[in-house]
């Protein structure tokens, strides 16, 4: 109770609080590399992030805020996706484009490879297109579903003129030449063109035919917003039997956005 008298005077409470804040953010960080060290000592990489991750759910409805940010920090520096996505919408992180970077190449580092198309998107919002277009060209080859509109959507609003014009063609002529690999992509760029639907599903639907899981996401997405939610659902789990981690994320996250059957 002294020290506290003695920082009396004006502003003593706010140099209290920024005292207790330091001290509690330093007791958050603590605690959340103590149980980091020993949940990946005691479990394998994916049950250990997960253990993070539900005690971070745990902090968070306890009002343990300082703690739970900090453990979803250890999770998303391990490459954990779910982590990601919580900490980027933070307060005091979803304000700070600087902060959600460092979330966003940490993570990447760590081999979470649905950052690279959010860190993409981040980048061209700061102003980068150079770097969002490296960015977007690594995620599309990892397989990132997201990361095909994602990409149409810059070519879109940030690309030269004609380029989304021109980048269609291009996916077209390696179509016809037999590259199977254009299919996904030639699709989602056709998804955000003006008045060329009908075109995307006639291209994702050959896709889905040549049994192309990330087509078949993309169907199922377009198909979805058309409620024909019965097909929909079938494509999804057609993807569940036979897809990379990847395009199940994305087929998962797309069944629970539209409640599609099982």
């Amino acid at each position: 109770m002294h020290g506290v008298a003695r920082i009396g005077g004006m502003g003593s409470r706010a140099r209290w609080a920024a005292i207790v804040d330091r001290l509690s953010s330093s007791y958050a960080e603590t605690f959340a590399a103590e149980f980091a060290r020993v949940a990946f000592r005691r479990a394998r990489r994916p049950r250990a992030i997960a253990a993070l991750v539900r005690a971070a759910e745990e902090m968070s409805a306890e009002g343990e805020h300082a703690i739970a940010e900090a453990l979803y920090r250890k999770a998303a520096e391990a490459g954990d996706d779910r982590a990601v996505v919580k900490l980027v919408n933070w307060p005091g992180i979803r304000e700070d484009p600087a902060a959600m970077e460092a979330v966003y190449r940490a993570a990447i580092t760590a081999g979470d490879v649905q950052s690279v198309a959010s860190l993409a998107a981040l980048r061209t919002r700061q102003g980068d297109t150079a770097e969002a277009r490296v960015l977007f060209t690594k995620a599309i080859e990892s397989g990132d579903v997201n990361a095909l509109t994602m990409y149409a959507a810059f070519l879109r609003n940030h690309g030269e003129p004609g380029e989304l014009n021109e980048a269609m063609e291009h996916r077209r002529r390696q179509m016809e030449a037999g590259d199977t690999g254009a299919l996904p992509i030639l699709g989602a760029l056709l998804l955000t063109a003006p008045q060329r639907q009908v075109e995307a599903e006639a291209v994702l639907r050959r896709g889905a035919a040549l049994l192309e899981n990330r087509c078949r996401c993309l169907l199922a997405a377009l198909l979805s917003d058309r409620g024909a939610t019965g097909e929909a659902a079938e494509l999804v789990r057609r993807v569940r039997a036979t897809g990379d981690d990847l395009v199940r994320s994305y087929a998962e996250q797309l069944a629970e956005e539209y409640e599609l059957s099982s």
